[in-house]
């Protein structure tokens, strides 16, 4: 029933006015499809894949690699060691300071990502495979446990580099964000919150990004544990042990729009997608609208189930559509949204 409510919320707001150059558009293959995280390095857009808890079709996770100016497909790299059979997800996606990617698998854990010579690329595990935690338990309290009531298997969503290192990575079914070294090892719980909690099997924590002052974490919550029609930003203290009064609630999305990736504009405002509206919202980082794109610069593709996205740095959003929603196989791509914020550059960092 929960699924089908979100199938019926509102339409989006009408589109902006768009004049932007550029007509950006790359086409995601079928398999695995359903493109989740996204990042942007140079001339190159890598684009991950796919999401979590689709049929992938049997074929590997993978990064799908496109010319930054034309949208033309320049190569795919395949993900190594999946058992394919099972269920397999590649979904964050970030890069450090040496051009290396760091990818969230489900099975894996954070996949590091080296290119050598000649194309090559060189993949290693940073991190994981994140643990199945039990749900906490108020009578047998163990120190390795989720506060979700409902038990579920891990769900690890996205990642964010912060400039002194350290990685962090939400986990969408678990109610947790973990923390990495720098350098990589053994992914740590940093937070559990009731607050990070998806509405039963519905997704809970997704976006994550480091604010500009490299103080705090923005994070989305999808679905509300409390109120599933609700998505929620709440901003969290980058502090080394955080408690519940180090989260704060800075946006509610109230009629089931499931706000997921994250961007940070150049002022400081966070660009959200909604995967079911199908809109881009713009938020200020105490709270409140700004604004909202609906509309992709190049209209053969709309937007459609907006995942994450990446800023261009000349005034445009890359936005991942999954298409989850509509099942049309063909709007699997990246689209651009023309919102004239070139997008904060938070410096990424060189690690081990």
């Amino acid at each position: 029933m929960a699924i089908a409510l979100v199938l019926q919320a509102q339409s989006p707001s009408a589109a902006p006015c768009h004049d932007h150059e550029k007509d950006f558009l790359a086409r995601v293959s079928d398999l695995p499809g359903y493109p989740d995280g996204i990042v942007l390095r140079k001339n190159r857009v890598y684009v991950a894949g796919p999401a979590l808890g689709v049929d992938a079709g049997g074929a590997p996770s993978e990064i799908a690699v496109f010319h930054e100016k034309t949208g033309k497909p320049l190569e795919t790299i395949p993900i190594q060691g999946e058992d394919v059979a099972a269920p397999h997800a590649l979904t964050g996606l970030t890069v450090d300071g040496n051009g290396r990617l760091y990818a969230v698998s489900s099975q894996l854990g954070v996949l590091r990502l080296s290119e050598k010579k000649h194309g090559m690329w060189q993949q290693s595990v940073y991190a994981g495979p994140f643990p199945d935690l039990p749900s906490c338990d108020p009578v047998n309290p163990v120190d390795l446990c989720s506060p979700n009531p409902y038990e579920l298997p891990p769900m690890p969503s996205d990642i964010a580099l912060a400039k002194d290192g350290y990685a962090y990575v939400t986990d969408a079914a678990q109610a947790t964000i973990y923390r990495i070294p720098p350098g990589g090892g053994t992914p740590e719980i940093w937070l559990r919150s009731a607050k990070l909690a998806g509405y039963y099997d519905l997704q809970g924590a997704r976006g994550i990004l480091v604010s500009a002052d490299g103080k705090s974490l923005y994070v989305t919550v999808a679905f509300s544990a409390g109120a599933a029609w609700e998505g929620r930003i709440y901003k969290i203290r980058r502090v080394v042990a955080p408690s519940e009064d180090d989260i704060t609630l800075v946006h509610v999305f109230s009629n089931f729009e499931a706000p997921a990736g994250l961007g940070l504009g150049e002022d400081g405002a966070l660009f959200v997608a909604l995967s079911i509206t199908n809109e881009i919202a713009v938020v200020k980082p105490t709270g409140g609208e700004l604004g909202r794109f609906s509309a992709a610069t190049n209209e053969e593709v709309p937007l459609d189930g907006p995942a994450h996205v990446a800023f261009d740095g000349k005034g445009g959003l890359y936005v991942t559509n999954q298409a989850i929603g509509s099942g049309v196989l063909d709007h699997f791509a990246v689209v651009e949204v023309d919102v004239k914020d070139r997008g904060h550059k938070n410096p990424q960092p060189k690690l081990p």
